[in-house]
């Protein structure tokens, strides 16, 4: 990519239409420009992060978007920051809230898909791969892989299944996919390029693939169950609440007795959040932990035997786990209700608290969320 022929305080940057004249440029982009091309890039991304973020959380949602269509991505430092791979694929692609497993490579193998255009661009693709948010991806990656040696050392023939699979990287991590597992893990993404990676690279480990859309596991046309486990990496950043709930709640059904499901997300307001949405176009869907709780709101809580939402230790990434009961402890748990409410009915209580008390259909007590 060729050098700028103007300094970062004068001029357009390349490649873009300006029909009208543009209303003078932030200072501060120019300084945070000027002291990249001279080589304090970590300390000039430290100042940008932390300016876009300030920018976005003092800004309407719309003023927020006007300012990175008509200000931001009109400075000269956007070709800076596009000489990096990882920013200019995720521009380039218009990802949005949509996945790009190639994206995803990048952050856990640390390395980029294609060469690197020069100085700046090389080190600002080292700055984002050490970001929270890229740590917070990798620690999501070695999560899951717990959670699948968790499983099968319980049970050598497990079954697992990956929504929105992308490359199923997670798998390289995991101890116990060898000669003694005999179960199976189900790749399930909608882009047929994905599936043809994970086939290529993990069919001798088990690994079976389908091509299913979103709509087609709710509907539970796939014919899908009898799962141990069951977790989505990302999938849930790019669905809003009502497919969302319908989905975390399919996924419940498919559980076995005692099986396992997984939702990851990142939260909102995370540090790399101005950077994400102007230069790299990335938008996921985040939520907090009302938003986590309601995926899972409609699941009948005597079916839960465990449920906990918690944070990783960088506070980027929300993780919901729930526990399906076995059939006996369902049995129990239903019995224990109706005892319950024929209690109620013939004894009186003393006021709306004791009866919730009463008959509330708790989880674990080792939860750290409450369900409901």
């Amino acid at each position: 990519m060729s050098e700028l022929s103007t300094t970062c305080g004068e001029g357009h940057a390349p490649g873009i239409d300006h029909p009208e004249p543009l209303a003078p440029r932030p200072r501060q982009l120019d300084r945070f420009c000027d002291g990249m091309r001279n080589g304090m890039v970590v300390e000039s991304m430290d100042r940008l992060v932390a300016h876009l973020y300030a920018l976005r959380a003092g800004m309407s949602p719309e003023a927020w978007n006007d300012h990175v269509a008509t200000v931001l991505l009109r400075h000269p430092i956007r070709e800076l920051l596009h000489r990096d791979p990882y920013t200019f694929r995720a521009f380039s692609k218009r990802c949005g809230n949509t996945d790009d497993a190639i994206l995803t490579d990048m952050v856990y193998f640390e390395a980029a898909d294609t060469g690197v255009a020069d100085g700046v661009g090389h080190a600002v693709f080292r700055y984002l791969l050490d970001s929270t948010a890229a740590r917070a991806m990798r620690n999501r990656r070695r999560r899951i892989a717990v959670r699948i040696d968790e499983t099968v050392r319980a049970r050598p023939d497990a079954r697992v299944l990956a929504l929105g699979a992308g490359h199923l990287r997670e798998i390289e991590l995991a101890r116990t996919l060898g000669d003694t597992f005999v179960g199976e893990i189900v790749a399930v993404d909608e882009d047929e390029s994905n599936l043809a990676v994970i086939h290529h690279e993990y069919a001798t480990r088990g690994v079976r693939t389908l091509h299913m859309s979103i709509d087609g596991l709710i509907a539970e046309r796939s014919g899908l169950g009898g799962f141990d486990l069951i977790y989505a990496a990302d999938l849930f950043e790019r669905l809003p609440p009502p497919p969302a709930r319908a989905l975390a709640e399919r996924m419940f059904a498919m559980l076995n007795p005692g099986g396992r499901m997984l939702v990851a997300n990142f939260v909102p307001d995370i540090a790399d959040v101005g950077y994400q949405e102007s230069y790299m176009d990335w938008r996921p869907i985040c939520r907090g932990e009302r938003d986590m709780l309601a995926l899972v709101a409609g699941i009948a809580r005597e079916d839960i035997a465990d449920a906990e939402l918690s944070l990783d230790a960088i506070r980027n990434i929300a993780y919901l786990e729930l526990q399906r009961r076995s059939t006996v402890e369902t049995a129990l748990r239903r019995e224990r209700l109706r005892v319950s409410r024929a209690l109620l009915l013939d004894k009186p209580l003393k006021n709306k608290t004791e009866e919730m008390r009463t008959v509330a259909l708790c989880t674990s007590p080792k939860r750290r969320c409450r369900l409901g």
